[in-house]
C-alpha cells in the first residue's frame, strides 16, 4: 500500500513536514530583529580636547595614546568596542571624515599585547626596533605605515599610523607618543 492510496497518511505526512520546516525556520531567525546594527552605531566619533583623552581613558578602562599636541591640528576620537583611535586632523578637516592622510594613534585592549607584537615581530618582512627607554617597537613591511608596540603594563597593543613610514617608526620609537591624562 502506498501513500496515495491513503490520502490521510499523504496529508498526515505533509503537515508533518510543513510544521518541520517551521520550527528550522523559526530556530533559525529567533533573535533576530528587523534592524541592522551599522558600524557607525557602535563607534563615538567626535572633536575632543587633550583633558577629554584622559576621561576616555578612564571611561575605557586603559591608557588611551596620543603624540602630545601638534599644533595646526584638532584631535578627534574614535571609541568602539574598547577599542580606541586618537587622529590629529588638520583644523579645517571635519571629524568622522575617510582621510588616511592623518596621523592616528590607536589603543587596543587585548588579552595580551605583548604577545600580539612578539607575534607580528616573527612574521616575514618585520621589522624590529627598540627605544631608548626600551620599548619594542615592530613594522610589518606589509604595512610599513603602521608601527606597533605593546604599553608597559601590557594592557594595551598601541599602533602609530601615519602615512610616512618614517615618521610613523620615529614617531613610536619617542616619548611624545604616550598615555594621555
Amino acid at each position: 500500500m502506498s501513500f496515495a492510496d491513503r490520502p490521510s497518511l499523504l496529508r498526515g505526512a505533509f503537515v508533518g513536514l510543513a510544521l518541520l520546516v517551521a520550527l528550522v525556520a523559526w530556530l533559525a531567525t529567533r533573535g533576530d530583529t528587523d534592524e541592522p546594527v551599522a558600524a557607525e552605531e557602535t563607534a563615538q566619533t567626535r572633536v575632543v580636547s587633550a583633558a577629554d583623552l584622559g576621561d576616555a581613558a578612564a571611561l575605557n578602562g586603559h591608557p588611551v595614546y596620543w603624540a602630545g599636541p601638534i599644533a595646526g591640528t584638532a584631535l578627534e576620537l574614535t571609541e568602539s568596542e574598547g577599542d580606541v583611535q586618537v587622529r590629529y586632523l588638520e583644523d579645517d578637516s571635519e571629524a568622522g571624515g575617510e582621510s588616511a592622510a592623518a596621523l592616528t594613534v590607536g589603543s587596543y585592549p587585548l588579552a595580551d599585547p605583548a604577545g600580539a607584537i612578539r607575534t607580528l615581530a616573527g612574521e616575514p618582512g618585520a621589522t624590529v626596533r627598540r627605544s631608548k627607554d626600551g620599548r619594542e617597537v615592530v613594522v610589518s613591511s606589509e604595512n610599513p605605515t603602521s608601527a606597533y608596540f605593546a604599553s608597559p603594563d601590557d594592557s594595551v597593543q598601541v599602533e602609530v599610523y601615519d602615512p610616512s613610514p618614517k615618521r610613523a617608526l620615529a614617531l613610536a620609537l619617542s616619548p611624545k607618543v604616550r598615555p594621555a591624562g
